[in-house]
């Protein structure tokens, strides 16, 4: 691997890196397709849906919510960095968008006979914010906010990425946990056992987790555990992270 600079200043985040690397390549649309295939399995398998979904951590790419936009009337992004929030605005306005091989491909899984820019912008539609937001503070989406609850959070390579220790992680937790409308819907994707992943030159460290930590942390934060699940990083991916691997976790509050 490249010599690189170790950072947790995520001014030094390059959201076009990280699309150009992560995202676009058709290697890296194969790797996502079990993200892809997971989120929309268990909106159908578990009934998830609503009024508000929030999808935190979003970065400089909406996948999270393609699947979910069929199922909740409003959709809110986040993100800590104010370059990715501005990656997201320029999304919004139509400057910018997701590579169509992962529109494509939750289309392929719907069945439905649109474009890709046709289903991109239907998710468009149901986008009512873009916000900054903090995991690691007590007020994530800061004291100012007054917008209410969510029926449903989805968290994707997010919270695992911003602590160094497992009590850290716990937190961040307990934190989205008060986001959370009572009976709503959290699902947790993230990297397992994994201590870094690269951005452009940067080196971005987390913690390292495992599945007996992950489901510690949420039943300590009130959550009934609904599904847990593992796949495996592929070949491409293993070039800017060193994780083992990959969880999904349904839970309710």
């Amino acid at each position: 691997m490249e010599d690189l600079t170790e950072t947790r200043d995520y001014a030094n985040f390059d959201p076009y890196w990280y699309v150009k690397h992560y995202v676009a390549p058709d290697e890296a649309v194969i790797g996502m397709q079990t993200d892809l295939d997971h989120l929309r399995q268990m909106f159908t398998k578990y009934k998830i849906g609503g009024k508000r979904l929030l999808d935190i951590g979003t970065g400089p790419t909406i996948h999270n919510v393609i699947s979910a936009s069929r199922h909740l009337d409003e959709i809110f992004l986040s993100d800590y960095a104010p370059q990715n929030l501005e990656y997201l605005q320029k999304w919004l306005k139509k400057d910018i968008s997701e590579p169509t091989k992962i529109m494509d491909y939750v289309i392929s899984l719907e069945g439905c006979k649109m474009t890709a820019e046709q289903r991109e912008n239907e998710v468009r539609e149901k986008v009512r914010g873009i916000l900054p937001i903090d995991v690691t503070s007590e007020n994530p989406l800061g004291t100012a906010y007054d917008g209410g609850k969510f029926d449903v959070i989805i968290s994707s390579s997010c919270l695992e990425a911003v602590v160094l220790d497992v009590t850290g992680y716990g937190r961040c937790i307990e934190n989205v946990s008060s986001l959370l409308s009572k009976g709503g819907f959290f699902i947790n994707i993230g990297d397992l056992e994994g201590k870094y992943y690269q951005v452009g030159s940067y080196k971005f460290p987390g913690v390292s987790i495992n599945e007996q930590e992950i489901k510690s942390a949420m039943v300590q934060a009130g959550y009934d555990i609904k599904f847990y699940s593992e796949f495996p990083v592929t070949a491409e991916e293993t070039r800017y992270t060193d994780t083992k691997g990959y969880f999904v976790v349904v839970a309710t509050k």
